[in-house]
């Protein structure tokens, strides 16, 4: 519009420059007949150029409208790698995944990498291959993400990770609170032995593999909350296999090593069961609390075999993956490196019915 003004001036400034000349030149009455002409050549020039600015942007507006019209004609696609749909937690993430793009309008493409993360890598360029717009991943081996997802960022594609961990220039990573878990599970022992007068004040520990550092930060925030509240972990062992077996081996060496411990805490489901198993068939009387809230777990604390567990929230870990993915790609919001913590919960058999009908009703099917 600026540009159509300035042409408008500069069009009565030549034609008055016109009128001028014309009245040195040429006597009154023609000069009259001059000025009438010039006039009306000046009605007619101006009215030409606003008929040709009117033409000018209804193409710029119609132009703009097919621009539109194109991009709601291409919804956005979300590429989601999963450590496996085997166990239960993965299952949840996934459909927390799928969940968040079905009310987002978005398309969805899942691959699982079947726990191998040479596949992992494979599938994550994969994704990139095929045009997604942003990509969620849940990784079987954290360490081994990092080129994969430097290629999805210069593809201009942003990674969300959904638990487990991170490396590479990931966008942000979603997490439970494991610290926070680890720090529940410990108190709940201490209350569990409050009144015993046999209490020996000492703990066992069924950690998790080295690489899974955020993971670990359970057993680092059980051992913090034990310190302080005056308890030693006098045998801690790293669960391998990390399986129901595992645990179930690893706790009857827990208890070789401190057969007066009173309690334990195993980081993650399948183990903690077994571990419970181990307890029971030793017949002992030793607690044990597990960590993720497995429909293993669940049915293990109904049956008295299983003190609680921490529950994690892979449903909304992975609805929240995607969430962010849009604040990212329809806000323009910027995450770079951030680690976003999710709740966690302690489930004990006072409020394992309450528990198990939240789950039922979030993932659309019992809870254990």
């Amino acid at each position: 519009m600026r540009k159509l003004h300035i042409l408008k001036l500069a069009l009565i400034t030549i034609l008055s420059i016109t009128l001028v000349a014309t009245f040195s030149f040429v006597g009154c009455a023609q000069a009259e007949e001059a000025v009438e002409e010039v006039e009306e050549a000046t009605e007619e020039a101006v009215e030409e150029v606003e008929e040709a600015a009117e033409e000018v942007e209804e193409e710029v507006e119609e132009a703009a409208e097919e621009v539109e019209e194109e991009a709601a004609e291409e919804p956005i696609t979300i590429g989601f790698s999963v450590w496996t749909m085997e166990f239960t937690f993965f299952q949840n993430v996934e459909k927390g995944v799928r969940d968040a793009c079905e009310d987002l309008g978005y398309e969805y493409i899942m691959i699982d990498q079947n726990a191998d993360p040479t596949k992992m890598v494979q599938d994550l360029d994969s994704l990139v291959s095929q045009g997604v717009d942003a990509i969620s991943v849940t990784p079987v081996d954290p360490g081994a993400l990092g080129p994969a997802v430097q290629n999805a960022r210069d593809a201009g594609i942003p990674v969300v990770c959904a638990d487990i961990g991170k490396s590479g220039p990931v966008n942000a990573l979603i997490i439970s609170d494991n610290f926070e878990g680890g720090q529940l599970a410990a108190g709940y022992l201490d209350e569990l032995l409050a009144d015993n007068p046999d209490n020996t004040y000492k703990f066992g520990l069924g950690n998790l593999q080295p690489q899974w550092t955020y993971a670990r930060e359970r057993g680092e925030g059980f051992i913090d909350k034990s310190e302080e509240l005056g308890y030693e972990i006098a045998s801690e062992i790293i669960v391998d296999p990390p399986s129901a077996e595992g645990g179930y081996d690893t706790m009857q060496q827990i208890i070789s090593a401190a057969p007066d411990i009173v309690g334990a805490f195993f980081s993650s489901g399948r183990e903690a069961v077994g571990a419970a198993q181990a307890v029971e068939g030793a017949g002992e009387d030793i607690y044990v609390v597990g960590y993720n809230g497995d429909p293993e777990e669940l049915q293990a604390i109904e049956d008295g075999i299983l003190a609680g567990t921490i529950l994690q929230q892979p449903y909304v870990i992975g609805y929240q993956s995607v969430e962010i993915l849009k604040e990212i790609l329809e806000e323009g919001a910027e995450y770079e490196d951030e680690v976003v913590p999710a709740p966690v919960k302690l489930v004990t058999p006072e409020n394992l019915e309450e528990i198990a009908a939240e789950l039922e009703e979030r993932r659309g099917q019992p809870a254990y």
